[in-house]
Parts: C-alpha cells; sequence; structure tokens
C-alpha cells in the first residue's frame, strides 16, 4: 500500500508581481544584476524607488530604471549572458524571491 506524504511547498504561495522595475544602462545594453547564494540573476524590484536604491551600489553611471512586465523581464534574464539564470525579485535583499529561466 502507498502512501502520500503532505509536506507543505516552500514559496509556493509567493508570486512576482504583474509590473516590475530593472535597471538598464542605455548606451551599453547593459542591466543591473546581483548574485545570492552562487544564483546569479536579473535584478528586479515591486518599486521604483527599489530599483534606485539598488542603482547606488553599482559603479556604471547612466543606470536607469526601466517598467517592464514579469514577461517581458523574464526575456530580459534569459538573454543575459552566462552566469546569469535567474529573474531575482529583490524587495527582501536577504531573502530574494528566485524564478530561474534556464
Amino acid at each position: 500500500m502507498s502512501q502520500t506524504l503532505s509536506l507543505p511547498l516552500i514559496g509556493l504561495e509567493e508570486t512576482f508581481p504583474d509590473k516590475l522595475f530593472v535597471l538598464h544602462h542605455p548606451a551599453s545594453d547593459r542591466y543591473g544584476c546581483f548574485c545570492h547564494d552562487g544564483v546569479h540573476g536579473l535584478a528586479c524590484f515591486s518599486s521604483e524607488g527599489g530599483a534606485f536604491r539598488f542603482a547606488e551600489w553599482i559603479d556604471l553611471s547612466g543606470m536607469m530604471t526601466k517598467e517592464v512586465s514579469f514577461d517581458e523581464a523574464r526575456e530580459v534574464a534569459k538573454q543575459r549572458p552566462m552566469p546569469v539564470v535567474s529573474l531575482m525579485l529583490l524587495d527582501r535583499m536577504e531573502d530574494p524571491q528566485i524564478h530561474y529561466v534556464r
């Protein structure tokens, strides 16, 4: 007789917002990225203020915030070179939400 164990899936109730803010450098077509526990991802935020605060950490003048949909952010993350493998919601930088794109 087989048994099914009921275990909660951590983070399943958490979702990404429909609209996100990313940092973009138009002159070089570079985007703000982040590394958390060895996972590299496109940095995104649910508010423009969060993106501005993150921009202060980046040593590249001319970074601009860009509002994108979740699907657009996924596509940008997929187009980034390795080692970027995810989209990272950094509203809580100590505990980011990670969505793998490859």
